[in-house]
């Protein structure tokens, strides 16, 4: 799941380690840039053609193209009803495609991503892969889960042959997208959480002398 021993600090203080900001902040982009890609594009196509035929800038070239679906009798009295359509269509359907994948941006994700907030759960884990169709996928993708308790964590194909089934480990999630960020066998856990409370018994006994 590419994080660190310091990650791993981090998330046991109920922190968002630093590290994982770039793969979380990919998920978060690559929809946000296909939804903006087929919003602007036929939009600032159909502004260049309109400023390269009125010899004008671009910003002006979009004020006629908004002029022209204003006015969209007379757009197709000068150019047809055929062309019109098309022309509405080119505009339209990518802008209703883009709009429709900026409603797969998780915004969950980036409240977390802003929060930096980690919560942990433990418990045995049991794992999960399944097949499932894809939209523009010929074969079926593998999807891999972890199942713990109450909580499914849909994890990378990595992760998956990583853990041991039925063993028991606390995982550390995003509290709004449940994204799992990292995973540690629970007696590390134990561990790491014994020595923490020796080393603040210590400190506090050497502040008291």
């Amino acid at each position: 799941m590419q994080f660190s021993m310091q990650d791993l600090h981090a998330a046991r203080k109920g922190i968002l380690p630093l590290s994982t900001f770039q793969p979380l902040l990919g998920t978060v982009l690559r929809p946000l840039a296909r939804a903006a890609g087929f919003i602007l594009i036929p939009w600032v196509t159909a502004a260049y053609f309109a400023s390269s035929h009125n010899n004008c800038s671009i910003f002006q070239g979009l004020a006629i193209v908004f002029t022209n679906l204003g006015h969209i009798p007379d757009f197709a009295k000068e150019h047809g009803w055929f062309r019109t359509v098309l022309y509405i269509k080119a505009l339209f359907l990518p802008t209703g495609y883009g709009f429709y994948c900026a409603t797969k941006v998780p915004f969950d994700l980036v409240r977390d991503m802003l929060g930096k907030r980690v919560r942990s759960a433990e418990g045995r884990v049991t794992l999960r892969e399944e097949d499932k169709k894809v939209p523009g996928k010929r074969d079926e993708v593998s999807f891999y889960y972890f199942h713990m308790k109450e909580r499914t964590f849909h994890v990378s194909r990595k992760a998956f042959l990583a853990i041991d089934d039925g063993g028991s480990y606390r995982a550390y999630f995003l509290p709004r997208s449940h994204t799992l960020v990292a995973i540690e066998p629970s007696i590390l856990a134990k561990e790491a959480e014994e020595k923490e409370i020796q080393n603040r018994a210590q400190h506090e006994a050497a502040g008291m002398i």
